[in-house]
């Protein structure tokens, strides 16, 4: 029996976050496959993190297996059940396997799918030996969803006691993740959380912090130090909450003494001394990401937070003296919270200097959480399909969590959510050797260029980038359609298409109406304060400017699904060495727009 597993990215336009696609739990299940005598592999890089959907379906389906598992998050559910149903179409003995935090069986999104075989809930590793035991027949055992015709199909239980950690081997020492690791090392310290915060579902139903032993946490980093990785990150929800953080600490010390791996961890800032700060800081530690969320009482006792602002001032003081740098967050959309009580924890932390980085994000109504339960009696109003985000509780409403965001951008001077920078269009010459001979930029200069490319969607990327000439561009017959059947087949690409400065807004209206056609799970955020539309972009260049050119829907409120309306100022996002735009510039706008959209420089994010 030969096993295929896999973990699909966040997406973006510069693949930024495909290379933090770590698949740790689903290499640690590739271990516990081979252990048991399975041909078992992970899809190969860079097709897991860099590959369009075809390119993913045709290397799998040459390795012909048969089970696929897939490990499902937030951002990849979508992606990862439109896999499964095309393997199901293609290979109708494969056995699809999904696990992850968004296999439960409250989550009605999943629940009305019903394009896999075997749904894996909380924990895995016991759950998934098992059913290599019986050769995944055994359909019994506690901690299985398993689809049914009647759209919700059988639930099995939860499984009645959590894993020992002490009994699982490690993919990082064992070598399974090698080929999937540049830089950074992401390690389990704990399983579990001390807290039942009313918004998160780490603790997957167990109570207490079950620690991984020591001797293999302090072979993992070493063994990291001897690759030549820089980064370790450590994925615990309270990394101070570790049983034996005194005793870890002090292995840090003799594992990392020059400090040549930097370390991060979340952590709760009010509980770490002052001492213990300076030890964290010679052990290696640089940042620490510090979930503060809101300074309102009420809203922290709704969700289980306790918050003394005079403890947590003194603490993050300590820390940042011992030069630990601290990503604050906050949450905007939580229970009991108006509008002017997410301003108030925002210009606190900003009055009192409380943070070197500050993340401000939407409220997600993440299914199993308290949150989700109880979001009826609570009053409480959020999108069906991932990411979940909260758009209406009895004291907001969507167009007033959007205006949180507007005054983040304008007090941070920074955007939220800043436009990548697609690397088709990247003059800097970014290394782009980890694509590893996929391809990210296609030309289409002129109509004889056009023909090769469905032989090429096999082979592509999913951040593609088009350039087209101005023979092309007035040729809409020639390629609408075929643009059209690419999105059809690769439904989760992120398309970008350069377009020559000459061409006017009427001959890109085969391009929007492409792009409202095309449904892509990265434009439901309406809390990005720019513009929603990003899944097909149109870019043009002249004389070191780049531009991206405003989408038509911008000029109209963004419909919710309840009903409410977003807004959002047509915007033309400017890429130049100078902040001031070209005369020429001005006229190119003044001769395409009779009611010229607002220009904007273009702050590309920083990696």
């Amino acid at each position: 029996m030969k096993i295929l597993l896999l973990q699909l990215p966040l997406q973006g336009h510069d693949f930024f976050f495909s290379g933090e696609n770590i698949p740790l739990a689903t290499a640690g299940l590739c271990l516990l496959a081979r252990e048991a005598g399975f041909e078992a592999e992970l899809l190969a890089e860079p097709y897991m993190s860099y590959g369009n959907d075809r390119s993913i379906l045709h290397t799998l389906f040459d390795f012909k297996p048969d089970v696929v598992a897939m490990s499902c998050y937030l951002w990849n559910i979508e992606r990862s059940l439109f896999l499964a149903r095309e393997i199901k179409r293609s290979l109708p003995s494969c056995i699809v396997v999904l696990g992850g935090p968004e296999i439960t069986p409250e989550n009605p999104f999943l629940r009305s799918c019903p394009d896999f075989d075997i749904g894996v809930v909380g924990e895995g590793e016991w759950v998934w030996k098992a059913l290599l035991d019986s050769s995944f027949e055994a359909k019994t055992i506690p901690g299985l969803i398993l689809p049914g015709g009647d759209k919700r199909g059988l639930f099995t239980g939860y499984s009645p006691s959590p894993v020992d950690l002490n009994r699982l081997s490690s993919p990082f020492l064992g070598g399974v993740l090698d080929s999937h690791l540049k830089k950074v090392l992401w390690v389990e310290s704990v399983r579990g959380c001390v807290h039942r915060c009313a918004y998160c579902y780490y603790h997957k139903r167990f109570s207490g912090v079950r620690p991984f032993p020591l001797d293999r946490l302090r072979e993992e980093i070493g063994r990291a130090r001897e690759r030549g990785m820089e980064e370790i990150v450590f994925l615990d929800p309270c990394w101070n909450r570790h049983p034996r953080r005194g005793e870890l600490l002090q292995r840090l010390l003799v594992i990392n003494p020059d400090r040549r791996l930097k370390l991060y961890a979340e952590c709760e800032a009010e509980e770490i001394d002052p001492q213990t700060a300076r030890t964290m800081a010679r052990a290696g530690f640089v940042e620490l990401e510090v979930g503060l969320q809101s300074i309102h009482q009420g809203t922290l006792r709704r969700i289980h937070r306790r918050l003394d602002l005079h403890r947590f001032l003194e603490r993050v003081r300590s820390l940042q003296e011992a030069g630990i740098e601290l990503m604050v967050d906050l949450i905007a959309g939580l229970p009991g919270e108006t509008l002017q009580d997410i301003l108030n924890s925002l210009y606190w932390v900003l009055d009192h200097e409380a943070y070197d980085s500050l993340m401000l994000y939407p409220l997600s109504l993440i299914p199993s959480t308290e949150l989700y339960r109880r979001s009826q009696s609570l009053g409480l109003k959020a999108m069906a399909q991932p990411p979940y985000l909260v758009t209406r509780t009895p004291h907001l409403q969507a167009e007033e969590i959007h205006q949180a965001f507007l005054e983040y951008e304008k007090e941070m001077g920074e955007e939220v959510a800043p436009l990548e920078m697609p690397p088709g269009l990247d003059e800097g010459g970014k290394d782009l050797s980890f694509l590893k001979g996929l391809s990210h930029l296609v030309d289409w200069t002129s109509l004889e260029k056009m023909a090769a490319f469905p032989s090429l969607e096999d082979r592509l990327a999913y951040s593609l980038t088009i350039r087209m000439g101005q023979e092309v561009i007035e040729r809409p017959e020639h390629w609408s359609q075929l643009l059209r059947n690419y999105l059809e087949r690769n439904p989760f690409s992120l398309l970008s298409v350069e377009v020559p400065k000459e061409a006017s807004p009427e001959q890109l209206l085969p391009l929007w109406e492409l792009a409202s056609n095309h449904s892509h799970p990265i434009e439901r955020d309406y809390t990005v304060p720019h513009s929603p539309y990003r899944s097909l972009l149109t870019f043009s260049r002249w004389e070191g400017v780049i531009w991206k050119w405003p989408d038509p829907r911008e000029w109209k409120p963004l419909g919710l699904f309840d009903g409410q309306k977003v807004f959002f100022q047509p915007t033309l996002v400017v890429k130049s060495s100078s902040r001031e735009t070209p005369r020429w510039f001005q006229r190119w706008i003044a001769e395409r727009y009779p009611d010229p959209p607002a220009v904007k420089p273009w702050d590309v994010p920083r990696d």
